[in-house]
């Protein structure tokens, strides 16, 4: 089973993580192939839009933790790097691209989603940033774009309160701008999607440069990201608690029947 798939419907490209045991957390072998197709789609002249999400059960809950706590420093930077190739990939792509997001969307991948030009969730979306809880810190670029969002207040939140938002939260605040049934997710986004398709591409290239443009320079962001969160996993609190999550038993994606959603999940390779 391919852990990334493409599905063309017409100028659109539907780019899906598929790797649904793991509520799509992004281990090194699928973020690379993550990050060749979001790039080869981008470039491909024929793609005017592209609508990026993970299914209705989980759009994306980050780096694979089980995994990374088993990195040295130097694989844990370059695996961080890789995602803020991925981030500025999606932020500067020349194609509109809409997040379509069902489930959870957590750490990197929460972080993900925000450098996409438009959000729009199910309703059963949640969306958090628990790195702190790991000892670890934000990173590809959502230290400036959360703010942009949502404002300073609720980042704040987000970040060093553990915040969980659902889906009616994050529409309210401005985290997303669509919410819709699970089942018109992908519909929905598609829809979405072919409307910019159908504008001047040109324009389109044009404008998203505009909105683009920052105060502080999108490299200078990236590498203040990169240093804290490189810091922040040599921390031996960090060490522990992400040993600790990977020696757990990995729990199952669907609770048994009449068991409630715990309101602060940690699904496996959340980060």
């Amino acid at each position: 089973m391919t852990t990334v798939e493409v599905v063309h419907d017409g100028p659109v490209a539907l780019i899906r993580m598929n790797r649904p045991e793991v509520h799509n957390a992004l281990n090194p072998t699928m973020l690379t192939t993550l990050l060749e197709t979001v790039k080869a789609t981008s470039a491909d002249t024929s793609v005017r839009a592209i609508v990026l999400t993970g299914g209705q059960r989980a759009f994306s809950t980050g780096e694979d933790l089980i995994e990374a706590a088993q990195l040295d420093e130097v694989a844990f930077r370059n695996q961080i790097g890789q995602f803020q190739e991925l981030a500025t990939a999606l932020r500067f792509a020349p194609q509109p691209v809409v997040a379509a997001v069902g489930g959870h969307a957590i750490g990197g991948g929460l972080e993900i989603a925000v450098n996409c030009d438009a959000r729009i969730a199910a309703a059963n979306a949640r969306f958090a940033c628990p790195e702190v809880e790991w000892s670890l810190t934000l990173s590809n670029g959502s230290s400036v774009l959360l703010r942009e969002l949502i404002g300073e207040g609720w980042t704040r939140e987000l970040l060093l309160f553990g915040a969980t938002f659902d889906a009616e939260t994050a529409l309210r605040i401005g985290l997303v701008t669509r919410v819709v049934a699970e089942s018109e997710l992908e519909g929905k986004a598609l829809e979405m999607a072919h409307i910019a398709a159908s504008y001047g591409q040109a324009a389109i290239r044009l404008t998203k440069q505009l909105v683009n443009a920052d105060p502080r320079p999108w490299d200078s962001t990236l590498e203040a990201e990169i240093q804290a969160v490189v810091e922040g996993f040599n921390d031996h609190t960090a060490r522990q608690r992400l040993q600790r999550f990977a020696d757990r038993k990995r729990e199952p994606l669907v609770q048994p029947a009449g068991e409630t959603d715990r309101a602060r999940p940690t699904p496996p390779g959340s980060a």
